[in-house]
C-alpha cells in the first residue's frame, strides 16, 4: 500500500524517503540479524555503505535511472541493488571479521614486525572480498543463459521498455 501511494505520487521526497528507508532496513538486516560479529560503529558504516553506493552508483550510473524520482524504475532497482549488497556486505564482513578473530596472533606478530596495518590485514581483506563477489560473479556467468528469460520477461510483461530490461538484467 505504502509502494503504491508512493508510485502515484511522483514526489522525489517521498522517493529519496522511501529509498532510505529501504537502505536502513538492509543494513540493519545485513548487521543485527546475519552479522555473527560485529565492531564499533558498524552498523552506520554499512549504512553510509550501502545508501550510497545504491542510491548514487548504482541506480544513477550502472543503470541509468533518469529522472531518478521516477518512481516505477528507482524503487525496484534500489531494493534489487540493495539485496545484493546485503548479501555481498554480509558474506565479506562475516569472513572478515571471522578471519580476524581467528588470526589475531598471527595480525600482532605482523604488526610487531613493523608491517602497515594494510600490509598485516591484506590477506584477510582480499579474501573476505572474492568471497562478498562469489554470488555476483556466479550470477553474471549464467546471465545469458538462464537469468535473462525470467527476469527480462516478467520486466515486458509488466511493460518495461525493451532496452532498460535488458540493462537492468546485465545489471542485476
Amino acid at each position: 500500500m505504502v509502494l503504491k501511494y508512493v508510485f502515484e505520487a511522483e514526489n522525489p521526497v517521498l522517493i529519496i524517503l522511501m529509498a532510505l528507508v529501504l537502505s536502513f532496513l538492509g543494513s540493519y538486516e545485513a548487521v543485527f540479524n546475519k552479522s555473527k560479529k560485529r565492531f564499533i560503529l558498524m552498523f552506520p558504516s554499512v549504512l553510509v555503505s550501502m545508501t550510497t553506493s545504491c542510491m548514487t552508483v548504482g541506480t544513477r550510473l550502472s543503470m541509468g535511472v533518469d529522472p531518478f524520482h521516477s518512481a516505477k524504475e528507482y524503487i525496484p532497482t534500489m531494493g534489487m541493488l540493495l539485496g545484493n549488497c546485503m548479501t555481498a556486505i554480509t558474506l565479506g564482513l562475516d569472513h572478515c571479521l571471522s578471519n580476524i578473530s581467528d588470526n589475531k596472533e598471527k595480525i600482532e606478530q605482523y604488526l610487531a614486525m613493523g608491517a602497515t596495518r594494510w600490509e598485516a590485514f591484506q590477506p584477510i581483506a582480499r579474501e573476505a572480498l572474492r568471497k562478498a563477489m562469489l554470488p555476483t560473479i556466479n550470477q553474471m556467468s549464467i546471465i545469458g543463459l538462464i537469468s535473462i528469460p525470467g527476469m527480462m520477461t516478467g520486466q515486458l510483461i509488466a511493460g518495461a521498455n525493451v532496452l532498460n530490461a535488458a540493462k537492468s538484467q546485465m545489471t542485476l
